[in-house]
């Protein structure tokens, strides 16, 4: 009897786990196991994100110190660029359209005709490629030879103003005795220079 019930005791501590026991670790295994992964997923995409950026503003920081490393080169070729560009355009800002119809006037009085009527109209850049510039519409009269003058002067004007129309109509009779008079309608363009911090 008492040999009976130590092979009984013997049995009870060596039987394997329960079912729903080993089930339970099953799954919870498994689950670790899912568990593992997506972690180590949910890393990698992180990781590999971190990296693309981090190669994004290396390449960017790279091109900055190549523009600051070359910012003197950049500083002497545009002040090149604006000595050389800047006795063609006319002095922009505010005043730029008064300041176009006082220096036509000047050259008007200084060939002897007569300024009749003149009208100006300021004209934005149309886009980054294009100068603001004043568009001015002028009548002149005087003799042939004060608006042969006169048309010389804006020819050889610096800054110029870059002539759009020119019509030239005779008044008066043909004369021998006096000079022939005429009346002179142009249309001019004055290109602007642009101004510190503003945009073409």
């Amino acid at each position: 009897m008492k040999s009976l019930k130590l092979k009984r005791s013997r049995d009870v501590s060596a039987s394997p786990l329960s079912p729903w026991a080993q089930r339970a670790a099953m799954v919870t295994g498994v689950f670790a196991l899912v568990l593992l992964v997506v972690v180590a997923w949910v890393y990698w995409l992180n990781w590999a994100r971190y990296a693309r950026a981090q190669d994004q503003i290396d390449s960017r920081i790279a091109r900055i110190d190549g523009i600051l490393a070359s910012s003197a080169d950049i500083d002497a070729r545009l002040a090149q660029a604006k000595k050389a560009v800047g006795p063609w355009l006319h002095k922009g800002g505010a005043d730029a359209q008064n300041e176009v119809t006082q220096r036509l006037r000047e050259l008007v009085v200084s060939s002897g005709a007569t300024l009749v009527s003149s009208q100006a109209a300021a004209l934005p850049a149309e886009s980054e490629q294009q100068l603001a510039r004043i568009n001015v519409s002028a009548t002149v009269t005087g003799e042939w030879a004060q608006l042969v003058q006169l048309a010389q002067a804006l020819q050889s004007q610096r800054p110029p103003f870059l002539a759009r129309s020119l019509n030239i109509q005779r008044e008066g009779q043909v004369s021998g005795k006096t000079s022939q008079k005429a009346r002179l309608t142009v249309q001019l363009e004055a290109p602007l220079a642009v101004q510190q911090g503003a945009k073409p």
